[in-house]
């Protein structure tokens, strides 16, 4: 039996009982990684079902008692099945976890979703995109424009003459008191320097590791300094091609 929506998905694995729906989820994901690009919303949707029903991590298991159980990865699991990266299921899966049904504009493609899924007012920028294409053009903005207003909105835009940007994290209440304290009876500074002092190590550290790591992951290569995303990346990396299955760098950036 084929399924042309997901509500008539969802309609028929209600009625199976729980072994036979996780193999109907997988044999309709295996149909639908055919065409990637028109079937993105159901791919997720399912993923999310599954995730829900069959990750033994979402039940709420304590880790220690699966010491020695060697529970099954199910996102390993679900790639190896359906022919799919992990990270290619896993983006799926959070594009449609960060826009259930109701907040999807009918307007925007998937990939303008995409584009605006980590972020916490990505339901205004994505307004914005319609708002101001309707407005200027009598149709939504395209995704270059949408990347280039969140890019502007997060504060991630440099202007001539700045060299440094800020931003706001929140700690415990305990952290920032011993924190208060060095900087007050210790290194007599403010606290904003000794933090900074502190992190900005941390931080190119954590850098670098995520930089190995996605290069290898992209294009089993890095050079130790390029950070894999945008022009440089694409210049310098994009001479390796793409494992196959894994979505494209320009995707993920």
């Amino acid at each position: 039996m084929a399924f042309t929506q997901s509500s008539a998905d969802e309609a028929f694995l209600s009625m199976e009982d729980f072994s036979a729906k996780y193999e109907r989820i997988i044999a309709r994901l295996k149909e639908l990684s055919i065409n990637l690009g028109t079937y993105m919303w159901e791919i997720g949707d399912l993923l999310l079902a599954a995730d829900c029903d069959y990750n033994p991590q979402d039940h709420g298991i304590p880790s220690y008692m699966l010491i020695g159980s060697h529970p099954p990865n199910f996102w390993k699991q679900m790639s190896d099945c359906i022919g799919l990266s992990v990270a290619s299921l896993k983006l799926y899966a959070n594009v449609a976890r960060a826009f259930p049904r109701e907040k999807r504009i009918v307007e925007l493609t998937w990939s303008h979703h995409l584009a605006a899924h980590i972020y916490e007012d990505r339901d205004k920028y994505l307004r914005k995109c319609v708002d101001a294409g309707m407005e200027e053009s009598g149709k939504p903005h395209t995704i270059r424009w949408l990347e280039k207003y969140i890019e502007e909105q997060e504060n991630c835009v440099q202007h001539p003459s700045e060299e440094r940007r800020s931003i706001t994290i929140e700690i415990p209440l305990d952290m920032m008191r011993k924190l208060t304290d060095l900087a007050k009876h210790f290194y007599h500074e403010p606290v904003k320097d000794i933090v900074g002092e502190a992190v900005r190590p941390a931080l190119e550290a954590y850098l670098a590791k995520q930089a190995h790591e996605i290069s290898l992951r992209f294009f089993d290569w890095h050079d130790g300094k390029t950070w894999p995303f945008g022009h440089e990346a694409k210049k310098t990396l994009g001479k390796f091609a793409p494992k196959p299955g894994i979505v494209s760098i320009r995707r993920i950036a």
